[in-house]
């Protein structure tokens, strides 16, 4: 059991920039080769934190440390600001940890959160060189994968030549991590709202929001974008901690699922017509969604993908099901509903096989979210799909 937490620092203090400070001068007395030379005073190390507190405010850096009661540990950077054609990279910087405290797991808890930081950022593939052999064995434990030796590549502390290896690791699928952000950024570019960190679909699409990641100015770009008492929906890797100009309206875990099943999906002959559904049956499809209750549909959803329906003898809609968020390899299946007199005629399965088809004869891989208790969740099992995470959906209110 860890006797110490991981955590990311969305701000710096000057505490905390003195105990880095320290950090960094016991690593460099240690022989750790971090860009510093001996003898390295607290001055400089001082001024070095600093320069990343402000890169860590302009969210071009993430800060992660290990602390127990004693303070700050140890620490890992993510560089996050890349030039405009690697938007998906990340740096991997300044791993650096106690030589009191080492020996105690520090370094792989910090690179495990690490990684998933990336992941809320947007970010899938992760680069670094180390020129320690123990770095090197923890980062090869971790599925880093080894690009090549550079020799005489930088100065040790005490000005001796030292060779440096490169490593690079991916993160795939990260779309998932994130799916309203990289729908937003991929399939659903045309339609996005987006402000720096920040995008949303119109009000008129959907209430679904996407974060870059859950930071303070993340949340301050959103908030110039939805208005006061409104709530949008979120769905993020963890539990969000609201600036004080949000409330939380609803938030709980729901299961994210994939197709894992063997070939293509075979739709199968059903009794009733399935039946491509547009804009003159938008009527009948809110209020079926507002019966059956799947999830948002507003008088524009069915602009985020295909739908399709089964009508009733008297031409009422009976189920519906369609495709939602498209970002990279999947596409999102939503929306599956179908009226309380209309159940046990097979309309979701039938609608399900022929959407997931359509979406597997376009490349891509389907997908889905549903309530844990749901008890349509057994019908996806039976239809290939697994869970693959939790993950978090919220409802937040802009209050001021």
């Amino acid at each position: 059991m860890r006797d110490y937490q991981v955590r990311r620092l969305t701000s710096v203090s000057a505490a905390q920039i003195q105990e880095l400070a320290a950090l960094l001068v016991d690593c460099v007395q240690g022989g750790a080769s971090v860009s510093f030379m001996l003898p390295l005073g607290m001055d400089k190390a001082l001024a070095f934190w600093r320069g990343v507190a402000d890169g860590v405010e302009r969210c071009e850096r993430a800060l992660i440390v290990a602390e127990d009661a004693s303070g700050i540990l140890g620490t890992v950077q993510l560089v996050l600001a890349q030039p405009d054609n690697q938007p998906h990279r990340a740096d991997v910087s300044k791993m650096l940890v106690l030589r009191r405290a080492r020996r105690r797991g520090l370094g792989e808890a910090l690179m495990q959160h690490a990684e998933q930081v990336a992941r809320d950022c947007g970010k899938w593939l992760l680069v670094l060189d180390t020129a320690s052999a123990d770095a090197e064995r923890l980062y090869e434990r971790q599925g880093w994968l080894r690009v090549g030796v550079v020799p005489d590549y930088a100065l040790m502390p005490d000005g001796a030549l030292c060779a440096t290896t490169f490593y690079y690791r991916k993160l795939e699928p990260l779309a998932l991590d994130n799916p309203v952000w990289s729908a937003l950024g991929s399939g659903h570019r045309a339609m996005a709202q987006r402000n720096g960190l920040a995008a949303r679909y119109p009000r008129d699409v959907s209430p679904l929001v996407g974060l870059r990641e859950p930071s303070p100015q993340a949340f301050a770009d959103l908030r110039a974008m939805v208005e006061v008492d409104e709530e949008v929906w979120l769905l993020t890797s963890n539990p969000l901690e609201l600036p004080p100009e949000w409330e939380l309206a609803r938030v709980r875990y729901i299961d994210q699922m994939v197709y894992a099943g063997q070939g293509r999906a075979q739709p199968v002959a059903h009794a009733a017509p399935l039946l491509e559904l547009g804009s003159d049956d938008v009527p009948d499809m809110i209020a079926l969604a507002a019966e059956t209750k799947p999830g948002p549909f507003v008088q524009k959803t069915i602009t985020m993908g295909r739908y399709l329906g089964v009508r009733a003898a008297g031409g009422s809609l009976s189920a519906m099901s369609g495709t939602r968020m498209a970002l990279g390899e999947f596409t999102e299946i939503s929306a599956v509903c179908t009226s309380p007199a209309a159940r046990g005629a097979g309309h979701a399965r039938a609608l399900m096989l022929t959407l997931m088809a359509q979406i597997q004869a376009s490349g891509k891989t389907p997908f889905l979210h549903v309530k844990t208790e749901n008890g349509a969740k057994q019908v996806y099992e039976k239809l290939g799909f697994v869970v693959r995470r939790e993950i978090c959906f919220s409802v937040i209110r802009r209050i001021a």
